[in-house]
């Protein structure tokens, strides 16, 4: 199964969401064969995360320093099975894509923290750690 998260600009949230998804892949679910990655839906390519996203990842041992933004586009949309997106309002923008519901999770009312301080991103970062750990376990329980 791939997992693409989806947010605004994929620079600040969507990259977090990616890190920690790999991190607790890598550790509590190295078998399940849960791929993802990351893409914005008003964004440019090439564009490098957040430094604050960096930052807060960087203190919970999660290096996004590689992270180059990608907008969402056809190619993104074929190899997705599972769409995970910050907010209702991502859901919606993806639907005239032709994505069915089914394929659409929304992890919260997860806020955007670009601009903020890094206090925003750390609060950010922690919301969307609970949410990712939540649906990781609730897909490998359902597929056993």
């Amino acid at each position: 199964m791939h997992i693409t998260f989806i947010c605004t600009g994929n620079t600040c949230r969507s990259p977090m969401a990616e890190g920690i998804a790999r991190e607790i892949i890598s550790k509590k679910y190295p078998d399940s064969g849960i791929t993802v990655s990351s893409a914005g839906v008003a964004t440019c390519n090439g564009t490098p995360a957040s430094q604050h996203s960096i930052d807060v990842c960087a203190e919970i041992g999660i290096d996004i320093s590689s992270h180059r933004s990608q907008k969402l586009n056809p190619e993104i949309i074929e190899k997705t099975d599972l769409f995970a997106v910050m907010t209702q309002s991502h859901k919606y923008y993806m639907m005239p894509w032709g994505i069915p519901a089914e394929k659409i999770v929304v992890l919260g009312d997860i806020s955007d923290p670009y601009g903020g301080d890094e206090d925003e991103y750390r609060a950010c970062r922690e919301q969307i750690y609970w949410a990712v750990e939540a649906l990781l376990k609730a897909l490998t329980e359902t597929s056993k």
